[in-house]
């Protein structure tokens, strides 16, 4: 056994240097000096063999969070290179439509490439759509057209389709392999196409919510299993273990697969990747944020970020030559707090709006192709309208109105033209997206929150920009309902000293609109599911005449067409109640005083089965 080296004290060493012949001074010079980088040298080599981070990489992640960790590199990049592309070709196809109409003899030329667009978009879906479904705030299931309207709340319902749930286990489905039943890679192109013939051909909206839908698509299309992989796997057997290996067949892989792909999207557009991360764990998870979730989607953003910081040196959606430090006075925040309030009652508004608009709109014109053409034609009105009225160009209205809030930061736009502007915004955009164009929501609402600002600063003195910067924490805040990106976004594209203003503005809006949001997919309900278009699964307290009674005497079945799947019973233990869930329960079970029924039918059955109990009739 090799003896360990000895280490002497500092003291120790000294004294033999000085102990040394009188003419060996060069020696104790030599000896001193490399001591001393030994004492340097050697904590430093210590601390590299604790980390040994080349060697033992097995020894921090386990083989599942490596996987995650390359996946989430891939997603990045994938995305990143299919939204870059987008975002490019709408730009470019956008400003090409406007200059040419600015130089035709006739600005109503805008109508001809908006209802070109609309023919396109209506033939999309008539041709080349699918189905996804959402539940709205009361549990019900709507079907929505794949390639129309906003992307995200898409995105939401496809995120959710891989976790157990009932109405799975009735349909013979779980896991993975419901989402692999859904398009991928296909609805990332059809959105694609959609999203770039609204917006290039002149529909108003953004980029960021489509592109959330193309970004999950991509990046579950990766890991879906396909026939050629298995026929090369037959040939391959390597192939086949890289297979095994890359696929996830557990949904919360999948799951973080498909977070990372949404904030890989929004980070190529927003320039921010922690605040795309937190938007697209946020989104998600409206009341319960997933924080192990959040690092692969942080990868899968800087990645996407860095690259088209790489590609085109600029990678923050808005950006200011003079930020100016917000005050600390209590004048100021008062007038945040009225800001927040204004942007909070728009917000509302524009949500009840949009359901009102996309209703109008399929009653009116339920032919797919007047309703597209209708949606062009209203949205072109509008922004002609508001050119004529405020002498600025179409894009104050049209396309996704990044130019507009460049303009309001700048301090270009009157109160006038901010009013204006937000009323046109608001109108255009619900007219495009509620006819069934496809374009976003989130740079909208973002625009909202600007010319509501736009508007007041000019009344209280303040530079634009020191109203605006909040404004759109409020809007991301009421609007779109996750507050801690929206404090991330300011932060990281304004910097730090807007935190607090940004934080004043988040309390405000979130108390007067906690329960708005603009994306119908975010809201659920457990106590009433609807499994499928018409039935549900309802929860029934046993009545005062069924106590004593059994299922089976009770003939619910046969009385009612309705099926008992479930009994809620309660019991006692050391003083406390505690209610448990019994599926399938013995139809001979006697029904206790404080049970509950779990009954699954048809929609109209079961409401008339609620109220047959509620008038007292057994």
């Amino acid at each position: 056994m090799p003896r360990r080296r000895r280490h002497l004290p500092l003291s120790a060493i000294t004294f033999r240097a000085s102990i040394g012949p009188a003419g060996d001074a060069e020696s104790v010079s030599t000896s001193h000096r490399s001591m001393t980088a030994e004492s340097i040298l050697l904590p430093l080599r210590a601390a590299l063999e604790h980390l040994r981070l080349v060697r033992n990489v097995a020894e921090y992640f386990d083989p599942q969070e490596r996987r995650l960790v390359v996946q989430s590199v891939v997603i990045g990049a994938a995305v990143w290179a299919v939204v870059f592309g987008l975002k490019s070709g709408v730009q470019w196809a956008f400003h090409a439509v406007l200059h040419w109409v600015e130089r035709s003899p006739s600005i109503f030329t805008i109508f001809g490439p908006l209802l070109l667009g609309a023919l396109v978009m209506a033939a999309l879906v008539r041709y080349a759509s699918g189905v996804v479904h959402y539940r709205d705030q009361e549990g019900h299931v709507h079907a929505l057209i794949d390639v129309e309207g906003d992307g995200l709340e898409r995105a939401i319902s496809l995120y959710y389709t891989s976790e157990p749930s009932f109405e799975q286990a009735l349909l013979g489905k779980e896991g993975v392999d419901v989402r692999w039943e859904l398009p991928t890679f296909k609805l990332a192109a059809r959105k694609f196409v959609a999203t770039l013939v609204t917006l290039a051909s002149g529909g108003s909206g953004g980029l960021e919510a489509s592109v959330a839908l193309i970004g999950e698509s991509v990046a579950a299309g990766l890991f879906k299993p396909r026939p050629r992989v298995a026929a090369a796997n037959s040939r391959l057997g390597l192939l086949g273990r890289f297979w095994r290996w890359w696929c996830p067949q557990d949904p919360d892989d999948l799951q973080t697969a498909q977070l990372g792909g949404i904030a890989a999207a929004v980070a190529t557009l927003l320039g921010a990747p922690f605040a795309a991360a937190f938007f697209a764990t946020e989104v998600m998870y409206r009341r319960r944020p997933i924080i192990e979730k959040l690092v692969y989607a942080l990868i899968a953003a800087l990645v996407a970020f860095f690259l088209t910081h790489l590609v085109s040196g600029h990678a923050v959606i808005f950006e200011v030559a003079a930020l100016p430090d917000p005050p600390t006075t209590l004048r100021y925040y008062g007038v945040l707090t009225l800001m927040a309030a204004l942007v909070s009652l728009v917000s509302i508004y524009f949500s009840h709006l949009r359901t009102r608009f996309e209703d109008g709109f399929h009653r009116l014109h339920p032919n797919l192709w007047l309703r597209h053409l209708a949606g062009a034609v209203l949205t072109g009105a509008i922004a002609l309208l508001a050119a004529f009225v405020t002498g600025q160009g179409l894009d104050l209205v049209l396309g996704p109105g990044e130019s507009a809030i460049d303009a309001a930061l700048a301090g270009e736009l009157t109160i006038g033209v901010a009013l204006i502007a937000l009323l046109a915004k608001l109108l255009a955009t619900l007219a495009t997206i509620g006819s069934g164009g496809s374009a976003g929501l989130l740079v909208p609402s973002i625009f909202l929150g600007t010319m509501v600002a736009a508007a007041l600063a000019p009344v209280f003195n303040y530079p634009p920009m020191m109203l605006i910067i909040p404004a759109m924490t409020a809007s991301l805040v009421s609007i779109v309902n996750v507050p801690l990106a929206a404090i991330l976004f300011t932060v990281e594209v304004f910097g730090a000293p807007y935190m607090v203003p940004a934080l004043v503005v988040l309390v405000v809006t979130a108390i007067l609109a906690h329960e708005n949001s603009i994306y119908r997919a975010q809201r659920q309900k457990a106590e009433e599911r609807e499994i499928l278009p018409g039935f549900s699964v309802r929860r029934v307290a046993v009545p005062e005449p069924w106590v004593g009674q059994t299922i089976v005497n009770l003939q619910i079945r046969h009385r009612f067409e309705l099926n008992v799947i479930g009994l809620v019973e309660g019991h006692s233990h050391n003083g406390e109640r505690h209610r448990h869930v019994r599926l399938n329960p013995p139809a001979t079970t006697p029904l206790k005083a404080d049970d509950v029924l779990v009954v699954l039918g048809e929609d109209q059955k079961l409401d008339a089965f609620e109220a047959i109990l509620r008038s007292g009739a057994s």
